[in-house]
C-alpha cells in the first residue's frame, strides 16, 4: 500500500470525489486520517501500490492537489529510548514496551504531514524517508526472496 495525500479546496470539499473514484476505478481507498470542514480539507489514504498512477490521475482530473508524504523510519541502533518522541505523537504511533525500549507502529504513523517526532529526537534516529524508495526496497527484498 501507498500512502497519498489529498488536499480539497473549498470549492471542491462538498462532492462526492474520493466516493467516486473508489466506485469508477473499483480501487480500495483506506483513510488513514482527515480534516475537512467547509473551507476545505485533507485526507491521508492508503492505496495498492499498482493503482497509484490511474488513482493520483483520477484525483487531479477532478481538481484536487494529490502529493505522496515521506514516511517516517526509525533507526533503532540508533535510538536512546528516551522517549521523547513519544510525548509529541498525535496518532500514538510510538510507544514504550515493558522494558522500556521505544515501539513504533509504521501502520498508524502519518509520516511528513506530522513529522514532529523527526524534529524532536536528539540522536537524529527518526529520520523521513520517501515512500517510493521505501516500496522499491521491499518490492527487491521479496523478489530476492522468491528467487
Amino acid at each position: 500500500m501507498v500512502r497519498i495525500l489529498l488536499r480539497f479546496s473549498e470549492e471542491l470539499v462538498e462532492q462526492p470525489i474520493t466516493s467516486h473514484i473508489i466506485l469508477e476505478l473499483k480501487v480500495p481507498v483506506n483513510i488513514i486520517t482527515a480534516h475537512v470542514n467547509s473551507k476545505g480539507g485533507e485526507v491521508l489514504a492508503e492505496i495498492p501500490d499498482e493503482t497509484m498512477d490511474k488513482v493520483v490521475k483520477a484525483f487531479r482530473q477532478k481538481g484536487v492537489e494529490v502529493s505522496i508524504p515521506r514516511l517516517v523510519e526509525v533507526d533503532t541502533d540508533k535510538c536512546l529510548n528516551c522517549g521523547i518522541c513519544i510525548t509529541l505523537c498525535p496518532v500514538e504511533a510510538i510507544t514504550m514496551d515493558k522494558e522500556g525500549t521505544v515501539v513504533f507502529n509504521r501502520e498508524k504513523c502519518v509520516g511528513s504531514t506530522c513529522s514532529a517526532c523527526v524534529d524532536a529526537c536528539p540522536a537524529r534516529a527518526i529520520r523521513s524517508v520517501k515512500q517510493l524508495d521505501t516500496l522499491k526496497k521491499s518490492k527487491s527484498r521479496d523478489t530476492a526472496a522468491e528467487k
